[in-house]
């Protein structure tokens, strides 16, 4: 039995739709948006229908211009890039710590990439600037081997101290090259920095609460050492000092080498537990 189609019953008739297409054609209508059709359909009484099916009868006949935005696409260099192509980064960023008192201390980290290794961790009073950022910068360039300084770029994020016109010269000058950012509109683009940033306020070491502006630059003080002392995953479970000391390859293939051996001990040893026990074999056979 066929059954009858089904049409709902708020359906747009004929003649409101042939209304609404001959406003949108009359001339002081045309050109304007779908906004201005659908409020002259119910100050004028021709049509009432929603601002979504005005533009759904428009579209249906073609008679809605796309609109395309034009925004402002800023250029980047992806960090992976630049690490594939063997280029060293400094990476920088900023994060806030409050005393029980209530006043703010924001630390500076530089992390040395790829080894991950952190140089220094710079400190400011209520708001981070150019000027502060750009003296965590030099404290921590100076600690740099010099055979890094060579294939050297600086990579950050779009924060506005980030961008100064101070901090791009600056860096520009200290390492011969421009600085290179992240994704616009990505405040959280550098990976290695944002994980950073969470060890250094979430470390097993660190402290509950900090009763005064010291005990938070103490114990930014105190990261470094820890930090580029223990091992990390993304290196294979090797610490930053030895990957930056050139001795991650080795430490690597010695940990390979032992766990070879490893095996081959308790094979021997399988094997003389199976010769020793007869019935073993017997059973499993």
């Amino acid at each position: 039995k066929p059954s009858r189609p089904r049409t709902a019953w708020n359906k747009l008739l004929d003649p409101e739709r042939q209304a609404i297409e001959d406003a949108a054609w009359s001339p002081n209508l045309l050109g304007k948006p779908v906004s201005h059709v659908f409020v002259h359909g119910h100050e004028s009484g021709r049509f009432f229908a929603s601002f979504s099916t005005v533009y759904r009868v428009l579209k249906s006949k073609n008679l809605v211009q796309t609109f395309r935005s034009h925004r402002r696409k800023a250029s980047y260099v992806s960090a992976h890039d630049l690490l594939d192509q063997g280029f060293s980064l400094l990476c920088y960023d900023g994060t806030l710590f409050r005393s029980d008192s209530g006043v703010g201390v924001w630390a500076i980290p530089v992390l040395l990439l790829p080894h991950r290794f952190c140089l220094h961790i710079g400190h400011s009073l209520h708001s981070v600037c150019s000027t502060d950022l750009t003296r965590a910068i030099q404290e921590a360039y100076a600690l740099i081997p010099q055979q890094l300084e060579l294939k050297l770029l600086a990579h950050s994020d779009r924060g506005s101290a980030m961008k100064a016109s101070f901090t791009k010269k600056m860096i520009k000058d200290l390492l011969g090259a421009p600085v290179h950012y992240g994704r616009p509109h990505t405040p959280d683009d550098q990976a290695w920095i944002e994980a950073f940033i969470k060890t250094l306020k979430y470390h097993r070491e660190a402290p509950q609460s900090y009763a005064q502006v010291d005990d938070i630059v103490q114990w930014l003080n105190r990261v470094p050492d820890i930090y580029n002392n223990d091992p990390h995953s993304s290196l294979g479970y090797v610490t930053p000092t030895q990957d930056l000391a050139g001795q991650k390859e080795v430490i690597l293939n010695h940990r390979k080498l032992n766990l070879a051996c490893a095996c081959q001990r308790r094979y021997i040893a399988w094997q003389s537990s199976r010769q020793s026990n007869p019935n073993v074999t017997r059973q499993a056979a």
